[in-house]
């Protein structure tokens, strides 16, 4: 069993979610995020290019708050290294004591991480008492093909997996052809 978050944990959290324009007030943290759209705009906040606010709908069905997690997890988390484990998106949708908390923690942490660490991000968090982000105008460029340059190197890699499939299917043909060619051989027809 997790031991219990310590209340100046809990504050920070608190505090650092404050400081971010969300779309709904917050009135009961664990009912408010149950459903992905206030983490997808924590993250639409700090990295605006990577997170489509489309993609996500407000939802009371555990069914659509399961798709707007697994959509944060694949479009928006794994881009930027991490992903949620199935445990941790259940407990947070079913709105368990912390669940959220303990994500939003984690999430801080791998978002500073990542900001820190991509010296070509146009993005950084925002420190205590900052009022506003500003982007220095000329990293934004160098942001921007960055971003380009992972989404090439995905589409390579989903095309040489598409390679490698058809080179299988080349040599399951090939080897059928040279059975083929050893029946009609067998039977005097070649």
């Amino acid at each position: 069993m997790l031991q219990p978050l310590k209340e100046e944990e809990l504050n920070e959290i608190y505090t650092w979610v404050d400081q971010i324009p969300l779309s709904r007030p917050k009135k009961n943290i664990a009912r408010d995020f149950a459903d992905g759209i206030l983490m997808a705009e924590i993250m639409h906040y700090f990295l605006p290019k990577l997170v489509d606010m489309h993609n996500y709908s407000q939802a009371n069905s555990v069914k659509q708050k399961k798709y707007n997690w697994d959509t944060l997890n694949t479009k928006v988390f794994k881009r930027i290294g991490f992903t949620l484990s199935k445990e941790q998106v259940d407990s947070v949708i079913s709105c368990q004591s912390e669940a959220i908390e303990r994500v939003l923690k984690f999430v801080q942490a791998k978002l500073e991480y990542y900001l820190e660490n991509n010296t070509n991000s146009a993005e950084k968090l925002p420190q205590q008492g900052d009022s506003q982000i500003a982007p220095p105008p000329l990293l934004a460029n160098e942001w921007q093909k960055d971003q380009q340059i992972f989404e090439l190197r995905e589409t390579v890699e989903v095309l040489e997996q598409k390679l490698h499939r058809m080179d299988e299917l080349m040599k399951q043909k090939d080897a059928k052809i040279l059975r083929y060619q050893q029946l009609l051989q067998q039977n005097g027809l070649l």
